[in-house]
């Protein structure tokens, strides 16, 4: 950074605190319509701004004024800010780059100084187009070009919790000298926050590699010594388990051989330890009893409903011949000698 000269602390710290009350010795103010060019000089020395200000426009000025001599320049920009927008005289933008720079926003005091060399062109005299070269060469000592590559496009970046665009950036961003934070967002990559020392008056250069979010917890499942565990359907360890698992629901199930079968839906949470304990019982004995007689059972009554159909739809013959047996009694043999 160059040394400051005597006359650039004196524009800085004296010429412009001293426009911002009296106004400079300009021409004119320009036309309502701040694009439009001003008028050219006519050698009629120009009101200062608390006389050719009318209506809101000069309400907006004034309380400007006030605010500034109470050191709210926070505030006082706002007002300078609403009566250049109602009046647009370029006169008001040098009011605004004095409260920018008593915040020492210099980047931003930059802007609005070349504004004002563009826009009051055809007001200023030699000397005031001068002196707003020196100021601009001054200032851009206080502040750098930060150029920022990112890996990933459509993310956010913010300097000092201001967003100044969505990558990839179109030009380099002016900042001020010190430390600067930068952050960088994205949905579904990790933030990159990093703090930048910006000496002032060159550029730098900043790249930024965004890292995928991956969403994991830790699960520890403790079994016993032979139970095999399993976590959606995979084994994973036996008898115990500890390990990263994606964050969500998971199927935990563990076995083992003459043991009932736990299976239970566990959830795992961002950077959290799911612990697990699981003790297995007996697998209960199955009565064999009434499983045998019911098939047993069963088989009778296939075979008696089989004899059953047989007589049902067995063909109707010819009337037998009378027997000795009394009528209405008749006698199977189901096996046995005849």
């Amino acid at each position: 950074m160059r040394p400051l000269t005597k006359h650039t602390l004196a524009l800085l710290a004296v010429g412009l605190g001293t426009v911002l009350h009296a106004g400079p010795a300009l021409a004119q103010p320009a036309p309502a319509a701040p694009a439009a060019p001003p008028p050219p000089v006519t050698g009629t020395p120009a009101k200062p701004l608390s006389e050719s200000l009318t209506g809101m426009s000069r309400a907006e000025y004034e309380a400007g004024r006030i605010l500034y001599a109470d050191k709210d320049y926070g505030n006082a920009i706002v007002k300078f800010q609403r009566a250049h927008e109602l009046a647009g005289d370029p006169r008001l933008l040098w009011n605004i780059a004095v409260c920018q720079k008593n915040l020492r926003r210099y980047s931003k005091m930059l802007t609005t100084i070349q504004r004002y060399q563009s826009e009051a062109a055809a007001l200023l005299t030699d000397e005031e187009r001068a002196q707003a070269v020196e100021i601009i060469k001054t200032v851009q000592t206080f502040v750098s070009a930060l150029r920022i590559t990112v890996s990933e496009g459509d993310a956010e970046v913010l300097i000092d919790e201001e967003k100044v665009g969505t990558t990839p950036l179109a030009a380099p961003v002016t900042v001020d000298v010190g430390t600067r934070k930068i952050r960088v967002i994205k949905k579904g990559f990790k933030e990159a926050a990093i703090q930048k020392e910006i000496q002032g008056g060159g550029s730098v250069a900043l790249d930024v590699q965004l890292e995928k979010e991956i969403h994991r917890g830790r699960l520890l499942v403790i079994a016993g010594d032979n139970d095999l565990i399993a976590l959606d359907t995979k084994v994973v360890g036996k008898g115990r388990f500890e390990g990263s698992a994606p964050s969500g629901g998971h199927t935990l199930k563990v076995t083992a051989p003459g043991m009932a079968a736990y299976q239970s839906e566990v959830v795992i949470q961002d950077d959290q330890l799911r612990r697990v304990e699981v003790t297995l019982n007996p697998m209960a004995r199955t009565d064999t009893t009434r499983t045998v007689l019911w098939i047993v059972g069963g088989a009778a009554l296939a075979a008696g409903a089989a004899v059953g159909g047989a007589f049902l739809f067995k063909p109707q013959a010819a009337p037998g011949v009378q027997g000795n047996i009394a009528p209405g009694t008749v006698q199977l043999a189901f096996g046995g000698k005849r």
